[in-house]
């Protein structure tokens, strides 16, 4: 069920939770990036193929974005809709496609 339609599930959530994490100060990068497999592995899903749908539908929406091939890390805008500041109502695809 695309995001738009259903507003976000469980599973959104949750990948949106997990990517908001801080990464340790000695850390190089400013934010996790994570791929479906190991967020699925995370977050205790066990279907990877259907994380990877959950991320690509966070992505339409762009709460996620893809760094590079195969990992995302969460958007100041997922950031802000964790926070209560966008609303689920607002949410629709982007128009790069």
């Amino acid at each position: 069920m695309p995001l738009e339609e259903g507003g976000p599930t469980g599973a959104h959530l949750a990948v949106l939770e997990l990517l908001e994490i801080d990464v340790p100060d000695s850390s190089r990068t400013d934010r996790l990036r994570l791929s479906p497999k190991c967020i699925a592995h995370s977050t205790g899903y066990k279907d990877s193929n259907y994380i990877g749908v959950v991320c690509r539908e966070l992505e339409d929406v762009e709460l996620v974005e893809k760094e590079e091939p195969g990992y995302y890390s969460i958007t100041w805008r997922g950031e802000a809709y964790l926070k209560g500041e966008v609303n689920a109502d607002t949410l629709e695809p982007s128009s790069d496609e």
